[in-house]
């Protein structure tokens, strides 16, 4: 779960801090707290984002992703949901229903070559001085004044001018290129990052029968209610006692 670069690039700790929150949380109400095995902020990328691995256990107790998942409506609805939990943190929804495809990768560097130029043609003429202003035939005949012409400064002005408008589309397409390579490079890394987590999660399942991992996860998320049961027990006799204790006014 994560946000555009420009967002991260702009928000203060305080709105990072509460965009990582408010995804898990949005989590928990989602698939419930108790199916969340583990979520951790990743800050090792160009982008920060937040990695969760779901248990896709059902109600009635099944492993069923598909269900948790839904159809492309429950989807579309749940990244509604998602944008709405932090919309107040200056974050908006991508385009609903947009018709946007994906390009091949033969299509997108055929376009990239269509825009790059590989050099810069300076004809010998537009290295000669514009004329400015005419001179008038007073100014000729009488003052001996020629014609207003551009300065080396203004020459060279117009000259850079001119290469820059000429290579914009050449340096927009490499931009473009680098952020589309750098973009890659993240995802890849998650998806390196995702699949060590998720082999790490199923080694102790390898051998098991789907019904014999249902049977151990709902064990485990049953140790994992009573323990947090019985933390909250603890903390409120903690408090009882806090509150009870005598206090000693001195003399």
């Amino acid at each position: 779960m994560t946000a555009s670069p420009d967002w991260f690039a702009k928000a203060t700790p305080e709105q990072e801090k509460a965009f990582f929150q408010r995804s898990l949380q949005w989590l928990a109400d989602k698939y419930g707290a108790d199916r969340i095995v583990t979520a951790s902020i990743h800050r090792d990328e160009a982008t920060p984002h937040l990695s969760a691995f779901v248990v896709p256990l059902t109600q009635d107790k099944r492993l069923s992703a598909k269900e948790f998942i839904g159809s492309r409506d429950k989807m579309r609805a749940d990244q509604t949901s998602y944008a709405s939990c932090v919309a107040d943190l200056g974050l908006e929804r991508g385009i609903e229903g947009s018709k946007a495809t994906h390009q091949t990768i033969q299509q997108y560097y055929a376009a990239v070559e269509r825009g790059v130029k590989d050099r810069a043609t300076i004809s010998p003429k537009a290295v000669e001085p514009r004329v400015l202003e005419k001179a008038g035939f007073m100014a000729k005949t009488v003052l001996g004044r020629g014609d207003l012409v551009e300065s080396p400064e203004m020459i060279a002005e117009r000259l850079t001018k001119a290469v820059n408008e000429g290579f914009d589309g050449t340096v927009a397409t490499a931009s473009t290129a680098l952020q589309e390579r750098r973009r890659a490079k993240e995802l890849q890394d998650t998806a390196n990052d995702l699949r060590k987590r998720l082999e790490t999660f199923q080694g102790p399942f390898k051998g098991l029968t789907k019904a014999q991992v249902t049977e151990v996860l709902k064990v485990a998320m049953t140790f994992q209610l009573e323990n947090k049961k019985a933390k909250e027990q603890r903390t409120a006799i903690r408090q009882e006692k806090i509150k009870n204790a005598p206090i000693d006014r001195g003399r």
